[in-house]
């Protein structure tokens, strides 16, 4: 448990807290569970865990705990299949299409059942009607933002081939740095990069709050669920319990979130305006809306026939 937890208000510090130097060692080995989470890349919509280590959440359940940001939505995949990091929260897409490999991936929580993405524009663009024979970022289409902008596109009418042109910028996306050296017009961002270049002067033109597709999900195997469902079923309290805290601890969480983006905490305006984008979004419940699977997955079959195929509740398993 990191030092700084003890500044803290009271609230946010761990209940019943332990003094493991006074523990027998041997009972302390058997005792403790430990387990590696995988959040993909390091952002606000995966923080969770990270709320519940400072709160001392995981040390109340007797569970060490390793958060492993892997930089890669698809690589936390590959991860919590070979059980590198047997929990995890990819991006619903990349779930998605590695499922109809034939895998046993299970979403075992909803974290973000709707997206958060703005679409920001260099000036002169302020409206969607602007976006007409202009550059737009796409970060691959089977991946959640490009996905979604294609969604978007879709949804107000244009012809992605005819009306505008998109440029594919490859699995590590470089959008925003696209954006600023004017290789592209527009794109599609995350809230902690779309506020930043706000900041900086682009316009936050549209978003993609009205969609209602799946963005973040808890996610395991089968296998690691059916071998340890008592520690599956903590961490996924503990996840939940983290949003609770997110939610009604709004000044811890601005300095938790700033301490691990520091980029965020150079730009206090747009940090609150972060986090008043994910307290609300966060799903209470942790319970994954299916309309929002089902949405995804039609998302998913337009790329991949085969989604067509895939319950909605077949990838989903109730543990809390």
């Amino acid at each position: 448990m990191s030092a700084w937890v003890n500044e803290w208000p009271m609230s946010l510090r761990p209940c019943n807290s332990i003094n493991r130097s006074q523990l027998d060692p041997l009972h302390l080995k058997i005792s403790m569970d430990t387990i590696k989470i995988g959040i993909g890349v390091l952002s606000i919509g995966r923080f969770l865990p990270f709320v519940g280590v400072a709160a001392g959440l995981f040390d109340r359940q007797q569970i060490a705990v390793d958060i492993v940001n892997q930089n890669d939505e698809e690589k936390i995949v590959d991860d919590i299949l070979s059980q590198t990091t047997p929990i995890g929260t990819p991006n619903a897409p990349s779930l998605l299409f590695s499922r109809l490999s034939g895998n046993d991936l299970v979403i075992i929580g909803g974290i973000l059942n709707r997206p958060a993405f703005f679409l920001v524009g260099r000036a002169p663009l302020t409206s969607i009607a602007d976006l007409k024979g202009k550059k737009i970022a796409i970060n691959q289409p089977r991946r959640m933002a490009g996905m979604m902008m294609l969604t978007l596109l879709r949804k107000w009418r244009f012809d992605s081939v005819n009306d505008l042109t998109l440029v594919d910028l490859g699995v590590n996306d470089r959008s925003i740095e696209a954006l600023r050296a004017g290789e592209v017009d527009a794109a599609l961002l995350p809230p902690e990069k779309a506020f930043l270049a706000e900041a900086e002067g682009f316009n936050v033109i549209a978003d993609s709050l009205d969609l209602d597709c799946h963005w973040v999900p808890l996610a395991t195997t089968r296998r690691y669920l059916a071998a340890n469902p008592l520690l599956v079923a903590k961490v996924a309290a503990i996840y939940r319990e983290s949003i609770a805290i997110f939610k009604h601890e709004s000044s811890a969480m601005l300095e938790l979130i700033g301490r691990q983006l520091p980029a965020l905490s150079k730009r206090p305006e747009v940090l609150k305006k972060c986090y008043a984008v994910f307290a609300p979004l966060f799903e209470s419940s942790l319970t994954p809306s299916m309309t929002s699977i089902a949405s995804v997955l039609a998302e998913v079959a337009r790329q991949d026939r085969r989604a067509k195929e895939l319950p909605p509740d077949s990838l989903i398993e109730k543990i809390i």
